[in-house]
């Protein structure tokens, strides 16, 4: 297989890892007494420590020092930051299918955002891919439900009381999709310095939303505090520099197809953990999702190589085959054309 193919690959497996890693912190949460933006704070906080740690060790803080901060580099950051913050708490002011939906369509937003200002692809092949995986989801989260007796039915409420805690999930789902949108810009950026920086501007925007919640921590037990200190590490340090690693290599519309693999873990941990009812419905949607995502990965890495290449480059290089000059690699055109990594 050529080298840009195994990078598609690559993020792919990132993404995958991260998606899978996040979809852990439902599991972790129910052993933790303390809020849940507190909790996203230290998932943030222990990404930004770990990265420090491995600088420090590798005296690479000179890559740190040596890139220029673009609001592309601080905003993707603070979104990260907002995501996963906001989510937690809409989780306490709506019903958790609400919640759950409403993030989910940040892919969404991320897809058309990058179709539109950076011209990445969005052929039919990756609308059916992702419409796959969102059909999966709202089924899996159970948004769209089936009973014998009365068929088809939507569990997705509008009541009043409801409204606050809907808009603040619909900030998360926003916050998600310019995350993802924002990452695809500065792709020159090192995975490990980008990382880096994310962590600490969504360490100090969550930091901003506890100045002002002012958590209460009392209940914490010492089993809290040890549960949370391995989710933080995994669902935080690990999730998110998964994430950071695939978003310089994959497009916004490739990263959603994967996203929704998140789902499926968690409903398997909470079947397999707390014996949670799995139902044939639920299944259904966690094979529409797994095939979306594989049929995207099997879409992404046929292309011809020099494609994958181009679109490996990221920005509005993407998918521009018929503008390449004779002489010049199509690697090199895509990045002369790159204006994602000047934001």
């Amino acid at each position: 297989m050529d080298p840009a193919r195994k990078l598609k690959l690559r993020g792919f497996g990132f993404m995958f890892l991260s998606s899978s890693l996040m979809g852990g912190i439902g599991a972790f949460a129910r052993y933790i007494e303390a809020p849940g933006e507190f909790i996203s704070f230290c998932r943030n906080a222990a990404g930004f420590i770990g990265m420090t740690l491995i600088f420090m060790i590798g005296r690479r803080f000179v890559h740190v020092r040596n890139t220029r901060i673009t609001p592309g580099i601080v905003f993707s950051g603070v979104f990260l930051g907002l995501l996963s913050a906001l989510y937690v708490i809409s989780t306490q002011m709506t019903t958790l299918a609400n919640a759950s939906f409403l993030i989910y369509t940040g892919p969404v937003y991320s897809t058309v955002l990058a179709s539109i200002f950076l011209k990445e692809p969005f052929k039919k092949s990756m609308f059916g891919s992702l419409g796959a995986v969102i059909l999966g989801m709202l089924i899996i989260i159970g948004i769209i439900t089936y009973s014998s007796g009365d068929g088809l039915g939507m569990t997705l409420s509008l009541d009043p009381q409801y409204m606050t805690g809907n808009l603040i999930a619909l900030g998360s789902g926003v916050a998600y999709g310019l995350y993802l949108f924002v990452s695809r810009y500065r792709t020159d950026v090192d995975s490990n310095t980008r990382s880096w920086f994310n962590f600490t501007f969504a360490t100090i925007t969550i930091g901003i939303i506890l100045i002002f919640s002012r958590p209460d921590l009392s209940e914490m037990t010492t089993r809290g505090w040890i549960v949370l200190a391995v989710a933080a590490t995994i669902t935080g340090f690990g999730a998110f520099y998964f994430m950071t690693l695939a978003t310089k290599i994959l497009f916004a519309g490739e990263l959603a197809t994967i996203a929704y693999q998140e789902t499926i873990m968690a409903s398997v941990l909470g079947w397999i953990l707390f014996s949670e009812a799995m139902t044939l419905w639920q299944g259904l949607g966690g094979l529409l999702i797994i095939a979306g995502g594989v049929s995207q990965i099997l879409i992404s890495t046929r292309k011809s190589p020099d494609v994958v290449e181009a679109f490996t480059q990221g920005g509005a290089a993407g998918g521009r085959r018929g503008r390449r000059k004779k002489g010049v690699p199509v690697a090199a055109h895509a990045a002369k054309e790159n204006v994602g990594a000047e934001l």
